[in-house]
């Protein structure tokens, strides 16, 4: 059997998975090596930074939280850690557009009460969720209908409605919480609600020791590097080597059984290889494993993605007047702005923007809008001058813009999506030796993509050393 493992699509999950097989297999007898399969000219997917103009510009996600051990594990292991840079402090202040104006999004229960985002009745529906009682049944539930029946329909529809949109591009109304955000299942079955958690929490870092920083809930700080998340995937790229090939096409897989599976090219030959990983998105993963498994691919063709456009503006510092520090804002649903959000991308990062000079980002699509990405240039920029007029009151024009597509965009993890998860694992138990990996499946954030990488690689090469035995006997 070949000890090759196919890693098809070269995302952050499968060059993550890629450098696990390499790191383990060094450690292993025999020659497992990954070969990553790539079908476009670049490795890295929706993640890439340009250096333009003095502007540096992100693609997709702008950095990751610094509490995900395999990411951070990851970052040292490439040699990375003295290129880390920390969003600045003045970053975690939020912001959501509402009836006209940017309105500060609380940081806890105490501040919300004294907050203007919501009215008088829907703030103190919130402080009531402690007396909510938990949730006994075990369907399926949107994080829309989760959230209004824990904090009511105001917060639901304001601010998780913006979350969501802010996150995944998606409709709250759409997406399952218990796949989408399994940490807020957990606090209402662990604990009884949100608040009651957060408490229990807090008094569990006071017990512990940790003083000033007990009410500090929500571990993780946003790092990126000096010429931003570009960095993590060229290094990941370098420390593999020739085991990366580009601009090659995967058609189909054929499970061999003991002799593992046979991949089929768009041209060539075809390779047979003893594991493969389906790192690419749901839809690509669809196609390759149609002919084998039908069931499969149906599972997998269930997963719709939420198209998404980014658009940067780089304006002069002084043609802005007065206007807030912090991470930027959200735009929830009801509101007017054609956008989803922008991101204050020179006031996170250091180096994003030419002294004298700030960057925002812009995003537009999604799930409720998918149009907004075949909008020609000219109407997507004036599109966002608009927005961040209404929403800013920026009436100056940027020197500097650029515009990413992402057609595919955010994967969306809809209602079934935990049944959906379920039929794909039963039919991926019917193939030894077959894995998917990526934000399709199990979390849209870098942190969730890498933190699946060492069970993923530890799985693959156990995997091959069984089967190498059963050959030998």
């Amino acid at each position: 059997m070949s000890r090759v493992v196919a890693v098809i699509g070269a995302g952050v999950s499968g060059l993550a998975v890629a450098c696990e097989v390499v790191e383990r297999a060094q450690r292993s007898p025999g020659s497992i090596r990954p070969l990553i399969l790539e079908a476009s000219d670049r490795a890295g997917g929706n993640i890439r930074s340009e250096r333009s103009g003095g502007f540096l510009c992100e693609w997709g996600p702008n950095g990751f939280l610094d509490n995900a051990p395999a990411t951070l594990t990851l970052v040292r292991r490439l040699g990375l850690e003295t290129r880390r840079v920390v969003a600045r402090p003045e970053s975690a202040v939020r912001f959501i557009f509402r009836k006209g104006r940017l309105r500060r999004v609380p940081s806890g229960p105490g501040e919300l009460l004294r907050s203007n985002l919501l009215s008088i009745p829907g703030r103190l529906r919130v402080s009531a969720e402690i007396l909510v009682p938990r949730r006994t049944t075990a369907a399926d539930e949107s994080v829309f209908d989760f959230a209004r029946r824990r904090i009511g329909r105001e917060a639901a529809s304001i601010m998780i409605d913006a979350m969501v949109r802010g996150i995944f591009a998606g409709d709250a109304r759409q997406l399952s919480v218990a796949s989408a955000f399994p940490n807020m299942v957990r606090m209402e079955a662990e604990h009884g609600g949100l608040i009651r958690a957060l408490l229990a929490k807090r008094k569990q870092a006071r017990a512990e020791g940790r003083g000033a920083n007990a009410g500090k809930v929500t571990g993780g700080e946003l790092n990126s590097f000096k010429d931003g998340m570009q960095e993590l995937i060229d290094a990941m790229v370098r420390h593999l080597g020739d085991n990366l090939r580009t601009d090659i096409t995967v058609r189909s897989i054929s499970d061999m059984g003991i002799r593992g599976f046979r991949i089929h090219f768009d041209e060539g030959a075809p390779m047979d290889v003893g594991a493969v990983v389906l790192a690419c998105p749901a839809a690509q993963a669809a196609g390759i494993v149609q002919e084998m498994d039908p069931s499969l691919s149906a599972a997998m063709g269930e997963i719709p993605s939420a198209p998404v456009a980014v658009v940067h503006f780089g304006y002069r510092t002084a043609a802005l007047g007065d206007q807030p520090t912090g991470f930027g804002f959200m735009v929830p649903r009801s509101e007017k702005p054609r956008i989803l959000g922008s991101l204050w991308s020179s006031q996170i990062f250091e180096g994003r923007a030419p002294e004298g000079s700030r960057l925002m980002t812009t995003m537009l699509g999604g799930a409720n809008d998918p149009d907004a990405v075949k909008l020609d240039d000219r109407k997507l920029l004036e599109t966002v001058r608009t927005s961040l007029n209404a929403t800013m009151g920026i009436v100056t024009q940027p020197y500097f813009s650029r515009i990413h597509r992402h057609r595919r965009g955010i994967p969306q993890y809809t209602l079934g999506h935990p049944q959906r998860l379920g039929v794909i694992r039963e039919r991926l138990a019917g193939h030894s030796g077959l894995w998917v990996s990526g934000n399709a499946y199990a979390g849209v954030s870098v942190n969730a993509c890498v933190e699946e990488s060492p069970r993923v690689a530890e799985e693959i090469l156990e995997h091959l050393a069984r089967t190498s035995q059963v050959e030998a006997s």
